[in-house]
């Protein structure tokens, strides 16, 4: 497992003539058949740093931690402790499926690297196959940190007297693909080493998939695997002028009053600015034009968020009404449906109904949030409002003594 910190985040005190941090970080992996924890690791891991410039703070610290588990189902929790600053922290909640490869060609996770050299160091901490694996956990590139993504993967059961296809591809958000390359490769081994770099320097900033694909001589598919990551090239402008005038057209014919509505039910993704800004338009075409140009950067992805589609967000909200409503609240102003508008669906929910000596509660997790968050509600009143007590989730409700709640 590999795992990253920012310097700039840490807490020092100076020692030395350098600036020292401590994290704590404890490492606990659960087997979800036995319901029994294989793994219950405190560990500690020094940040020394020689300055606080802002040199030094954009280098960001990697390090790894390895683990031999049996085949299973497993889950993976992370709790990191800022030791000089102990309410500052960060944790992670992840699912692990440990399983052997078989027979079949395939190909292990995909690894996006800052870096990959020969080395013949056996010893370091990132040698792999006769090279120097430099990860990146964060997984952001671009032209401000690795203009360059590396990927690494390993590919199992080959012909070896076979020749094959490898096509490395870029997605963007709406499945097409953006950057795509293909060669042809006979690997001589039965079990192979599959490097390789790419320049993303020239693409929008945004959320992207890289996907390798294996296929045999003619280029038919035989396996892939992929991966998400972030691009951060600020140097590309994006003309927004053409998306808003096609944007426009989708709000041709409504009222003032719906406009006013739709606006209102996406306060969740406005600025406060964008706020005070649409209740001073009065006009039906102003608001028309207001909102085309709102969606447009939804849409495209702003202010640290993920691109939102306009219909996917209002369907949401339309869900949110149907499932949520709690007393005379709608059920997008709820806090679960506040959540569920926001995240969308999550991947996982722990129901806890009501008992002698606690109060209903849910637990929803989103593995693909972060690294993993959660956020948890508890039915504080009795009447079926759940509200929001605690999340993992940066800028989010955070109160590790939310057990408080179910007395």
């Amino acid at each position: 497992m590999y795992y990253g910190f920012y310097p700039g985040l840490v807490s020092y005190e100076q020692r030395d003539g350098r600036f020292s941090g401590f994290l704590k970080v404890n490492t606990r992996i659960k087997n979800t058949q036995s319901d029994r924890y294989v793994v219950n690791r405190l560990s500690g891991v020094p940040v020394v740093i020689k300055d606080t410039s802002q040199a030094s703070m954009r280098s960001t610290f990697v390090s790894m931690l390895g683990i031999v588990l049996p085949y299973g189902e497993y889950a993976l929790e992370v709790i990191v402790v800022d030791s000089l600053a102990p309410r500052r922290r960060d944790s992670l909640y992840l699912p692990l499926s440990v399983r052997p490869y078989g027979t079949a060609v395939s190909i292990s996770d995909l690894e996006l690297c800052s870096n990959i050299k020969q080395s013949d160091q056996k010893n370091e901490l990132f040698f792999k196959n006769s090279l120097e694996v430099m990860p990146n956990p964060t997984l952001v590139f671009g032209v401000a940190s690795h203009p360059m993504m590396f990927n690494y993967s390993e590919i199992y059961n080959l012909d070896p007297l076979k020749s094959y296809t490898v096509k490395t591809q870029i997605l963007g958000q709406d499945g097409k693909v953006v950057k795509e390359t293909s060669k042809q490769r006979k690997y001589g081994v039965k079990n192979a080493v599959e490097p390789g770099t790419t320049n993303v320097a020239s693409i929008q900033s945004g959320r992207y998939r890289f996907r390798l694909i294996l296929g045999d001589e003619a280029g038919v598919p035989i396996t892939q695997m992929e991966k998400t990551f972030y691009l951060y090239n600020p140097h590309i402008q994006v003309t927004q002028a053409a998306a808003g005038s096609i944007k426009a057209t989708e709000f041709a014919g409504m009222s003032a009053e719906e406009l006013a509505d739709e606006f209102r039910k996406a306060q969740y993704i406005a600025t406060d600015q964008e706020i005070r800004t649409f209740a001073q338009i009065t006009s039906e075409e102003g608001r028309r034009e207001f909102m085309a140009k709102f969606w447009t950067e939804v849409e495209n992805g702003r202010l640290g968020r993920a691109p939102v589609p306009r219909m996917a967000y209002l369907q949401r909200v339309l869900a949110a009404v149907q499932r949520f409503k709690a007393m005379n609240r709608e059920g997008w102003r709820t806090d679960r449906g506040r959540i569920f508008v926001l995240y969308s669906e999550p991947d996982e929910i722990e129901r806890f109904p009501t008992s002698s000596d606690s109060k209903p509660y849910e637990i929803w997790h989103f593995y693909s949030i972060e690294n993993g968050v959660e956020f948890v509600f508890v039915d504080r009143s009795g009447f079926g409002e759940y509200q929001l007590v605690h999340s993992t989730k940066r800028g989010e409700l955070r109160d590790d003594d939310w057990q408080r709640f179910l007395q």
